[in-house]
């Protein structure tokens, strides 16, 4: 199994098999397993960051020992997750971001759909932070 990254939400999960042509199947750092697009992961080491390596297919002629406990690649997830984070979590983790500023991404997160970000694109709105520097730090994600 393979550790990758998940680029519309920044979420590390790891790379269980593939659904289609299109689709692979994946478990985040808790365990659910989730249904992404190829084309939004790009393979992830913990010591280098994201490779910019896309998914490879599996062979269904390696042989899997079903009775061996699985290995856990997921490393233990440092960044802060924006749709649990409070504006105090924000300010004191993302440098750059002000608890004014922290405040205001908790506003636009409570005014979402369900109360919470699907991905960073919905970030840009929140004017005065260098979103795209922000997101190349790999501190924060969305899940």
């Amino acid at each position: 199994m393979a550790l990758y990254q998940n680029t519309k939400t920044g979420q590390l999960v790891e790379f269980i098999g593939y659904h289609d042509k299109e689709w692979a199947m994946v478990k985040n750092s808790s365990g659910q397993v989730n249904y992404v697009a190829l084309a939004d992961l790009e393979s992830y080491e913990a010591s280098k960051g994201r490779t910019g390596e896309k998914p490879q297919p599996q062979s269904a002629e390696t042989e899997v020992d079903e009775d061996k406990l699985p290995e856990t690649i997921i490393p233990a997830d440092t960044r802060l997750n924006l749709n649990v984070a409070t504006a105090e979590a924000i300010a004191k983790h993302v440098k750059g971001i002000g608890y004014a500023t922290a405040k205001k991404i908790v506003e636009l997160r409570l005014s979402l759909p369900a109360e919470r970000f699907k991905s960073f694109d919905q970030l840009k709105k929140i004017g005065r932070v260098d979103w795209d520097e922000v997101i190349a730090a790999d501190l924060i994600f969305i899940a």
